[in-house]
């Protein structure tokens, strides 16, 4: 098509959508589990919505590698590959 091609992932630096934000911040509050999966939950706005879901009384499931910031208030945490813990899980 001759037009400029851009991916749809969010690149350090760049700024998230205020309404997709605000939409993430709502589905913390209201979801029953919040999963954090392959995160180090490091990069601020998004590692965040661990912290609204746990202020809103939700359970934390936190599947990584490695540990994260958040572990230690996680309803559960899961250590190990995602992509072999996931299919247990689900």
């Amino acid at each position: 098509c001759g037009g400029i091609m851009k991916s749809a992932t969010i690149m350090f630096g760049q700024s998230l959508v205020a309404a997709d934000l605000m939409r993430a911040e709502i589905a913390a509050t209201e979801a029953d589990v919040l999963l954090a999966v392959g995160t180090s939950l490091m990069v601020y706005p998004i590692a965040g919505m661990v912290q609204v879901a746990l202020e809103a009384g939700r359970s934390v499931v936190i599947v990584n590698a490695e540990s994260t910031p958040f572990d230690p208030q996680a309803t559960v945490v899961v250590q190990g590959s995602a992509s072999a813990i996931l299919p247990a899980i689900l």
